[in-house]
């Protein structure tokens, strides 16, 4: 009798902890520990058939397997509760240096009403808007949205948000509809010498003038990788920059991305050169994988900074950091937390004195290593604003992150000083 009892109680086992094995196997390419987006339903399966078993395993007195089944169990309850934890968490936090750190967040988001809070009370310094918060509405309801986030802002007298979107053009253009597609700025890689740069501003005044009309600040744009060489590697499924470079020529993406970025300058809105150090010679897809590069500094001043050099030279233009780490400079480390990368090359190599922006800090290859390094790592490398944009739920954790840090006297004050100034230029223009 006890055979045929313990025949299904290891057959429920096997079955739970390929499951358990799957999920965790997946959280190393989405890093997070039960996956994005089915992690509440994952939840609920890991807690359910977690508790069964801890039950039955108890009754045939296997009580180590059954402590087993409650620990997974527990801690797919904890991945489930832990934003909502970390939003009591930071939404109690008022005192007045916690605006030193939550100012440097800028968050995507899907539930208005969660993003009104945090507006209405300071903790966010900006918004990132995307294809799911412009699907099947108009400009004027969009416009209508951003406009009065920033009346909440005014009326409470704070200052207004940043508004950041991708719309770079052609493939990534993800407030369209309801804008317009923009061409893609490889299109304008084939025209006359002289007809570039004038072609690739006047792109520029058009597709900023649409996007200050609605009340985006920021635009995420130009991609200033350039075009691979090679062919994307398998797992390649989110980066494809080879379909959203300009040209694999650096005088040619430096020219028409600096004629594109004046152009939106001229309209009130910020460009960003992304993704430094470059993507070009990238073949993991960042999203999923951590990347490195390997290629000396000579040759990328020569070659793939080309571009981003003379971006970052317009006065108030933007950078972006990847997650890509620079191994000559600093091993293993992403560039988002690189001190010698941002600090080193782009402040003190390069004179840089504009905003540098994180990637999305929900991707893999910064979150591998844990989301409070990643945003600890960020603000004392010199990151100014801090991009939680695709995983809404990692919002408050990612605050909270930052907060403890603050509060455990983790963050370089003088850094976070440097910061602020140079937000405060950014908000002035």
């Amino acid at each position: 009798m006890t055979r045929f009892i313990h025949k299904p109680l290891s057959i429920l086992a096997g079955v739970w902890v390929t499951f358990a094995a799957i999920l965790f196997w997946l959280a190393l390419l989405i890093s997070d520990l039960i996956v994005f987006p089915y992690r509440f339903i994952a939840c609920a399966i890991l807690f359910t058939v977690g508790l069964v078993a801890c039950i039955i395993f108890v009754l045939v007195g296997r009580r180590w397997i059954a402590a087993l089944f409650a620990v997974v169990g527990m801690l797919a309850v904890w991945q489930a509760a832990r934003p909502w934890i970390d939003r009591h968490y930071v939404l109690a936090n008022r005192e007045p240096e916690t605006v030193d750190v939550e100012r440097h967040f800028v968050v995507g988001y899907d539930n208005i009403a969660t993003i009104r809070e945090l507006v209405r009370d300071a903790h966010i310094g900006g918004i990132f808007l995307t294809r799911r918060n412009v699907e099947g509405r108009t400009l004027t309801e969009v416009a209508a949205e951003i406009d009065g986030l920033q009346s909440i802002r005014r009326e409470a007298g704070l200052p207004g948000l940043i508004v950041a979107a991708d719309q770079e053009g052609g493939p990534v253009s993800h407030l369209s509809p309801p804008l317009p597609i923009p061409p893609a700025l490889s299109s304008i890689a084939g025209l006359p010498l002289d007809k570039r740069f004038e072609a690739a501003e006047q792109l520029g005044v058009v597709q900023g003038s649409a996007l200050r009309e609605i009340g985006i600040t920021m635009d995420l744009a130009p991609v200033c990788d350039l075009m691979p060489q090679s062919p994307p590697g398998i797992f390649d499924r989110h980066t494809r920059i080879a379909a959203r470079s300009i040209s694999d020529d650096p005088t040619i993406a430096a020219v028409i991305a600096s004629g594109f970025s004046k152009g939106l300058l001229a309209m009130g809105v910020t460009p960003t050169a992304k993704h430094f150090p470059g993507l070009g010679r990238v073949t993991a897809d960042t999203h999923l994988f951590s990347a490195s590069l390997n290629t000396a500094e000579e040759d990328l001043l020569k070659t793939d900074w080309v571009p981003f050099r003379a971006v970052l030279d317009i006065p108030g233009a933007a950078v972006m950091l990847s997650h890509v780490s620079l191994d000559n400079v600093e091993f293993g480390v992403p560039a988002s937390r690189s001190k010698r990368v941002i600090t080193g090359i782009l402040r003190e190599q390069w004179g840089f004195r504009g905003v540098a922006i994180s990637d999305d800090l929900t991707m893999g290859a910064a979150q591998h290593a844990g989301l409070c390094r990643a945003v600890e790592g960020a603000f004392n490398a010199g990151i100014d604003l801090l991009l939680v944009s695709w995983d809404a739920d990692k919002i408050y954790p990612a605050l909270r992150c930052g907060l403890d840090a603050l509060n455990a006297g983790r963050l370089d004050r003088a850094m976070l000083k440097q910061s602020a100034q140079r937000l405060d230029q950014l908000k002035g223009r």
